[in-house]
C-alpha cells in the first residue's frame, strides 16, 4: 500500500543495535502475538532481522528459516508444511490458515503466500521490516521498532485479535506472577499456602493492587494455584489465601533453577512432556 511504503522510505539503519536492544526486541515480538501467526516464516523472518547485529542479509534471513547447508535456497521453498507431515488436527486447520494469510497479503495487493520469498515481500510491504543497502550495495534488512502487533498490520479475525490482546495483557503480568510463586519457596522448602492481600502483593511486585490481582489471575488460570476468595472486586486490604497444588505444578510447568557448576542451565521439565 502506498502509505506504508512512503512511511518507510526515509528509514535508516539504527545508530546502535546492542545485545540488549536485540533481546528486548525479541521479547517484544514474542509477547505481541507473532508466535501465533501463520505461516511460521512471518515470525522466523522477523526474528532473523531482529537478531542481526548490522542488519540481516538474505543469507541471514534464510538461516533463520532453518536452512544452514544451502541457505540461499530457502526463500524459494514453500512457506507451508507438507500436509503429509502434519497430524490430523493440523492438517484440518491448514486450509483456514492459508485463507487467512491470503487475506493478509491482499491488504497490500500481494498474491497468495506460497514461498518464503512471498512472506518476506509481505513483511516489507506491511512495514514490519525494511530494507537499506549497505556501503557495498548489499541489501540489509532491519526490523521496525517498536515492532507493530499483528493486528496493526494484518486483518485478523475478531476472535484472533481478542486472543492476541489477551496474550499481551497476560505477558505484562507474567514476571509479577513469578514473584508471587517465589513466596511459596522462601527458604527453599515448598509451602502449600500463603496468607496475603492485594496490598501486600502490590508491595512485593512494586506495583499496585490491580497489578497484583492480574498476577494472581494468571496463576489461577493455569490450574495449579487457587485462592480462598474471589479476587474480582475484592478490597485490596482484605486478607485471603493462595494455595499451590505442587503435584499439578510439577506436571504442568517448566522449572528453571539457574546454572550448574559446569555452567549448564538446570531445568525441570513438566511430567507431561
Amino acid at each position: 500500500m502506498p502509505g506504508e511504503e512512503s512511511a518507510l522510505a526515509g528509514l535508516e539503519p539504527p545508530e546502535s543495535w546492542t545485545d540488549r536492544d536485540r533481546e528486548e526486541f525479541l521479547q517484544q515480538v514474542m509477547r505481541s502475538g507473532w508466535s501465533r501467526m501463520r505461516p511460521h516464516a512471518l515470525l522466523f523472518l522477523l526474528m532473523g532481522a531482529g537478531i542481526a547485529e548490522n542488519g540481516a542479509t538474505r543469507g541471514d534471513l534464510c538461516r533463520s528459516l532453518g536452512h544452514h547447508e544451502n541457505p540461499e535456497s530457502a526463500l524459494a521453498d514453500s512457506c507451508w508444511q507438507d500436509p503429509e507431515d502434519l497430524d490430523e488436527d493440523e492438517r484440518a486447520a491448514q486450509p483456514a490458515l492459508i485463507a487467512a494469510a491470503e487475506r493478509y497479503a491482499a491488504r497490500y495487493g500481494r498474491p497468495s503466500l506460497r514461498t518464503h520469498a512471498d512472506v518476506l515481500d509481505l513483511l516489507l510491504a506491511a512495514g514490519v521490516i525494511y530494507e537499506v543497502p549497505d556501503a557495498h550495495g548489499t541489501p540489509r534488512f532491519y526490523p521496525r521498532t517498536p515492532a507493530p502487533v499483528p493486528a496493526d498490520v494484518f486483518d485478523l479475525t475478531e476472535e484472533e485479535a481478542a486472543i492476541q490482546r489477551r496474550l499481551r495483557i497476560d505477558s505484562a503480568y507474567e514476571a509479577d506472577s513469578y514473584r508471587v510463586i517465589d513466596l511459596f519457596e522462601p527458604d527453599g522448602e515448598r509451602h502449600e499456602e500463603v496468607v496475603t492481600s492485594l496490598d501486600r502483593l502490590a508491595r512485593l511486585i512494586d506495583g499496585d493492587p490491580h497489578d497484583a490481582r492480574e498476577a494472581v489471575r494468571l496463576l489461577t488460570e493455569a490450574g495449579d494455584f487457587t485462592t480462598s476468595l474471589d479476587l474480582t472486586g475484592l478490597p485490596s486490604h482484605k486478607v485471603f489465601r493462595i494455595r499451590c497444588d505442587w503435584e499439578h505444578f510439577d506436571r504442568a510447568r517448566i522449572g528453571i533453577h539457574g546454572l550448574t557448576e559446569d555452567g549448564r542451565l538446570a531445568v525441570t521439565l513438566p511430567d507431561d512432556l
